[in-house]
């Protein structure tokens, strides 16, 4: 996020002719930083690079989470998007997620794999494999996706669920398999991974960054603040760097976004639902 938001204030900088400052609020992967802007004067100085984790499963994990995502925010626009991959290390059996259930149903034991957290994107998407397609799997958390790869390549773990700036370079390499990608289409640089819809797994929500003020901003501001965020988008250097960290630029408007980010709260919602996840 610090990189991003780095790419990001520069153009933005630019574009609003006002100096655009980023401010790294560490702790609760994102969540403590999501109050301080929640509870920030809404004139449209004070925004928040929020993600899927802090404004779209956030609510359905945290029973008692200290802001309301929803309610305490408003969409400026969405900034850019990750996959989310299932990878196994070379020395696994399957190559495709039909080779893994083959591997699981000869398993006496469930299989291992991992994810950046507790309640993490990654964490549910795999839920989300394992419930539709019967296979007997058992997560790992990590604090971060580098430590879970580098147990994946170590072989300490046969699988992981990583997003693309983890897992695409290794992929590339064949230092991992990719067996399954989210996502509406298949991503262009690995034409040949099926997606997650594809392998009959109903679930086609992708990862994403997206720019928030606090609720009640007027509507003036936010405008103004969506106008120069379109124009930072859409410059090609700013596409390349996200590009080059795994991500893909999205611009979509506010009303768009914003209809977007309640599908995507119903969407985890469900699978948080049908797993049971919950953390206090």
């Amino acid at each position: 996020m610090d990189a991003i938001g780095r790419i990001l204030a520069r153009s933005l900088s630019a574009h609003l002719k006002e100096t655009v400052i980023v401010s790294n609020v560490a702790g609760a992967t994102g969540r403590r930083a999501a109050v301080q802007v929640a509870h920030a004067r809404p004139d449209g100085r004070t925004l928040l690079m929020g993600t899927s984790a802090t404004h779209a499963i956030a609510p359905s994990v945290f029973p008692r989470l200290s802001y309301r995502p929803d309610q305490d925010f408003t969409a400026v626009g969405s900034v850019c998007s990750t996959r989310l991959l299932l990878v196994a290390n070379p020395a696994f059996e399957a190559r495709s997620l039909e080779g893994l259930i083959a591997v699981s149903q000869a398993a006496s034991l469930p299989l291992l794999y991992g994810s950046w957290g507790t309640g993490s994107g990654g964490h549910l998407v795999a839920e989300a494999i394992r419930l539709h397609r019967g296979i007997d799997l058992s997560h790992v958390p990590y604090q971060g996706i580098r430590p879970m790869m580098q147990d994946l390549l170590g072989g300490q773990i046969p699988l992981a669920v990583s997003d693309m700036a983890g897992a695409l370079a290794l992929a590339r390499e064949g230092k991992v398999i990719p067996l399954v990608i989210s996502g509406t289409s298949r991503y262009p640089q690995l034409p040949q991974v099926a997606t997650l819809a594809e392998s009959g797994v109903p679930f086609t929500t992708e990862s994403w960054c997206a720019l928030f003020a606090p609720a009640r901003t007027p509507g003036p501001v936010l405008a103004r603040l969506e106008s120069a965020l379109r124009a930072a988008l859409a410059e090609v250097s700013v596409q390349q760097a996200l590009r080059v960290l795994g991500y893909e630029s999205e611009p979509l408007g506010r009303e768009v976004f914003l209809r977007q980010w309640q599908l995507d709260i119903a969407a985890w919602r469900r699978i948080v639902v049908a797993t049971g996840i919950r953390l206090d």
